[in-house]
């Protein structure tokens, strides 16, 4: 089984989830991204196009993210 993770790393904190899917993960990021948006370019229209949008949000030293699928083993048994 797998999961895709999302990290996001934005004013020195990180934020981590989980999403089944790859469109769910970036459908977070974009929410993420649209809410922070007035914060971080006061009066500046976010673009249209979403992955430019992402792109600017991102394009400052220490801030990115990471959209990552990684497998998850299903056997619960504890050692």
């Amino acid at each position: 089984m797998s999961v895709v993770v999302l990290m996001i790393e934005h004013l020195g904190k990180v934020f981590l989830s989980t999403h089944p899917n790859h469109a769910i993960a970036w459908s977070t990021l974009l929410s993420y991204v649209n809410g922070a948006w007035a914060e971080h370019f006061p009066g500046r229209p976010p673009p249209e196009n979403e992955e430019e949008r992402v792109t600017m949000f991102f394009a400052a030293e220490g801030d990115e993210y990471v959209i990552a699928e990684a497998d998850v083993e299903t056997d619960t048994t504890l050692h």
